[in-house]
């Protein structure tokens, strides 16, 4: 039999058409599997039937069919280490983070805690590092502990968040084709309680080691922040302040479609919910939220930044986490977010690299 005859198609609610996102496909976003029941699943058949999918390239068609997602339910994952197995079965390359806002622990071989922010604050509708130039391709999921209630992670298509605005606000899409997207980032010498909290060292410290002097750590932290911005600056108090200008409507390679990938919809959720939506951005959590501007430095209409967000979020499909759940994304044509919980939940991510181009920029003037 063939691998995907090993699971069967199941539905939940909230599901989404494809054809709604542009895509010449009629089927439903994310695709979700099972194992069929028949087929008693074992880690090592999991992991060698994953393999073979992705080797056949017969995942990445499903993927592309169902807009960028899919849930696999069911799988005996229990550890951090037995996620690294099954999610290194898809035959990535493992992406190197850097400058890190969130704060995250490695926990098995690139395999770290998705976000270690306070599960009563959300984190809003975004692409893994949209707002850099160093991004992963793919990322990957895993649940080890469902929480008592909430703790749902939201996806939104990429694909059809951009369709939705070309549609509403053309003339928003077309000043982002033209002028990009300007993001700064703060980070401070302390962690704080926040879900973008890492500090300075947090952030680009990985080359500093103890015992080296204040000169010595900044030009480590100053050449690992080139690698992907020369526009940063110190502040008095110790901070450092690093801006990225990207664009954010780009192509999809694998569809041939427009996508919006970036994280102004994150950026401007997270400012307005600490109350930071005017200088110095510093908002409530005492952590820095400056909203995102045009990639010339003006400031983004707010009737433009509401209703990017309020799109995306109109557009999400909530993932119920259940122990042994899965999920794998193609960066660039979905997004994600994460909703507060209580109780204990854990779930961890991989973030990966391709070795093709999946992503590209449109002409600018």
């Amino acid at each position: 039999m063939s691998e995907y005859d090993r699971f069967e198609v199941f539905t939940f609610s909230g599901q989404q058409e494809t054809s709604s996102f542009g895509l010449n496909t009629d089927t439903l976003f994310p695709l979700a599997l099972k194992p069929a029941k028949e087929w008693y699943t074992t880690l090592e058949e999991s992991i060698l039937t994953v393999k073979r999918l992705s080797e056949s390239g017969d995942l990445f068609d499903k993927l592309r069919e169902h807009g960028g997602a899919i849930l696999i339910r069911g799988l005996p994952i229990k550890t951090p280490q037995e996620y690294s197995d099954v999610a290194h079965a898809f035959g990535f390359l493992p992406h190197e983070e850097v400058g890190r806002p969130p704060l995250r622990t490695v926990l098995a071989k690139n395999i770290k805690t998705a976000n270690e922010g306070p599960p009563e604050l959300p984190i809003w509708p975004h692409n893994e590092y949209g707002w850099s130039t160093i991004n992963p391709s793919w990322l990957t999921f895993a649940c080890l502990q469902a929480p008592e209630s909430g703790g749902e992670t939201p996806i939104i298509s990429s694909l059809g968040l951009a369709a939705a605005l070309k549609r509403r606000a053309p003339e928003f899409i077309e000043k982002l084709l033209q002028k990009g997207v300007k993001y700064v980032y703060r980070y401070g010498l302390e962690d704080v309680k926040s879900n973008t909290g890492t500090s300075v060292l947090g952030a680009y410290g990985q080359h500093v080691n103890p015992g080296d002097d204040k000169e010595v750590i900044r030009q480590k932290i100053e050449k690992e922040v080139r690698r992907h911005s020369n526009h940063f600056q110190w502040h008095d108090d110790g901070s450092l302040s690093v801006t990225h200008i990207v664009p954010i409507i780009r192509k999809h390679e694998d569809t041939g479609l427009s996508t919006w990938f970036g994280n102004v919809t994150s950026a401007w959720g997270r400012s307005k919910y600490h109350g930071a939506t005017e200088p110095p951005y510093r908002g409530d959590d005492d952590s820095y939220h400056p909203p995102p501007e045009y990639g010339d430095g003006t400031p983004i209409e707010k009737e433009y930044l509401n209703l990017a967000l309020s799109l995306a979020e109109s557009l999400q499909v909530l993932i119920e986490w259940q122990v042994g759940d899965i999920v794998l994304l193609d960066n660039y044509a979905v997004m994600h977010s994460r909703s507060p919980w209580t109780g204990k939940r854990t779930v961890l991510a991989g973030l990966w690299d391709d070795s093709r181009v999946r992503i590209s920029d449109y002409p600018r003037s």
